[in-house]
């Protein structure tokens, strides 16, 4: 147990309290260095009341955040958890909470520290600030009619102002664990408010050349501004279109398990059509040694064997194979090695990791639907797999969609056309670039 990673954790703003509750419980599982937390998610959502699905998604944005390190993914033993360190840096960079009614400044509805002539640069330049800490990033404050005045703007000019949040949550932490360097230690609040104030055209730009200015800025060997000055100065303008297009091109993107671009490159590594598979000749001898060996510890485990290939088991405990079992076990070795990449996404799937793609591969997001779970459309699917000799998708355990492509088994073809042609001009787009 870490008291003072604790006591840093209950001082600092996480931005919900179940990100605090599951800090916290971290902290006690670490020692004063961060270091040593492997608790299974299992374990932290009995010990927090949080479901597992929160606890895995709130683990995946503080790594992505890069508050916490994967020293170790777990899975490879029953009951093995990932194993974690604490980023001291970026724990040191937390911004700390402030009280609105009793501020220690003695101030109240204020989120900064008052400038004065003394304190010219507020709690940046307190050697002994009453919150414990320098170096805390302060943004300018909006006046509300500011902050009207640009949410009218967004209403009229049909932007989702609903939406906005996670448009700028998605600006700080990136794609593939890519977050924008000093967000942590920002505020996003600010930075949403100055991308209300943006029109359209310029959200889709902020957006679209975020990796460009931050590319940029490495090559240059500047440090880049915070998300909130990129945004009301407008950094994204400076940049050439052309610059946006060769960062896009190199860029990757973040592959949830399920989800539509997960769908779509399973999708059609399966119309790819299987790799080569044989049957070895000996086949039915190994199958034979293999009952022999279960049967010395399980005669039930040995039948069940031999039962999942379609083998009956004779009164004097004779293999009788059936006649068409040669092509019954090829069409299952199929099934289980012939699609190598589909089987990496199913498990990548099973073990809930998210996977990395090119960023050309976001053009599949438009040509996948969600299915629900156990629905007439799902069984569909089902079947279909079966009849084309294809692997199933893994179980989605308590997730109620997974996604296929449009228009079910029935728009497969029409989905492969437009795939293709999608992706082939998103790769000639970056060749031009």
């Amino acid at each position: 147990m870490s008291i003072a990673i604790m006591s840093q954790l209950f001082k600092a703003h996480l931005g919900s309290t179940n990100r605090k509750m599951l800090a916290v419980r971290l902290a006690d599982f670490a020692d004063d260095d961060g270091k040593g937390i492997w608790p299974t998610v299992g374990r932290l959502a009995r010990e927090t009341e949080l479901s597992e699905r929160t606890v895995q998604r709130i683990l995946s944005e503080f790594v992505d955040e890069g508050l916490l390190i994967v020293r170790r993914k777990g899975g490879w033993k029953p009951g093995e958890g990932t194993r974690y360190d604490f980023n001291m840096s970026a724990l040191v960079r937390l911004q700390t909470a402030k009280v609105a009614t009793e501020g220690c400044h003695g101030d109240t509805r204020d989120t900064v520290t008052p400038m004065t002539a003394e304190t010219g640069t507020g709690d940046t330049d307190d050697a002994e600030g009453c919150h414990g800490d320098t170096q805390t990033v302060i943004e300018p404050p909006i006046e509300p009619s500011e902050r009207e005045g640009a949410r009218e703007g967004d209403l009229k000019d049909g932007d989702d102002p609903a939406k906005f949040g996670q448009r700028v949550k998605a600006l700080e932490m990136g794609r593939a664990n890519n977050p924008w360097p000093g967000a942590i230690a920002s505020s996003t609040a600010w930075a949403l408010q100055q991308f209300e104030k943006l029109t359209p055209e310029e959200r889709r730009l902020a957006e679209e050349r975020r990796d460009a200015y931050l590319a940029e800025c490495k090559a240059q060997k500047v440090k880049n501004v915070a998300l909130g000055v990129y945004l009301r100065d407008k950094k994204f303008l400076d940049l050439s279109p052309l610059v946006g297009k060769a960062q896009a091109a190199s860029a990757k993107i973040a592959v949830a398990p399920f989800g539509p671009v997960w769908a779509g490159m399973r999708a059609l590594a399966l119309l790819d059509g299987p790799e080569p598979v044989e049957v070895p000749l000996d086949v039915r001898d190994r199958i034979r040694q293999t009952f022999e060996t279960l049967l010395r510890t399980s005669e039930a485990r040995a039948r069940a064997y031999v039962s999942g290939k379609g083998i009956l088991v004779g009164a004097g405990g004779e293999l009788i194979f059936p006649d068409d079992f040669d092509e019954a076990e090829l069409r299952r070795r199929v099934v289980e090695s012939g699609y190598p990449r589909a089987n990496d996404l199913h498990l990548q799937a099973k073990n809930r990791d998210r996977g990395i793609a090119e960023s050309r591969f976001d053009a599949l997001i438009d040509l996948c639907e969600p299915v629900p779970v156990g629905s007439d459309l799902f069984e569909r699917w089902r079947s279909y797999h079966e009849q084309a000799g294809w692997p199933f998708v893994p179980d989605p355990g308590s997730m109620p969609v997974v996604y296929f492509p449009k228009g079910g088994p029935e728009g497969l073809h029409q989905f492969e056309i437009a795939a293709s042609a999608a992706l082939r001009q998103e790769r000639s787009d970056d060749h031009a670039a």
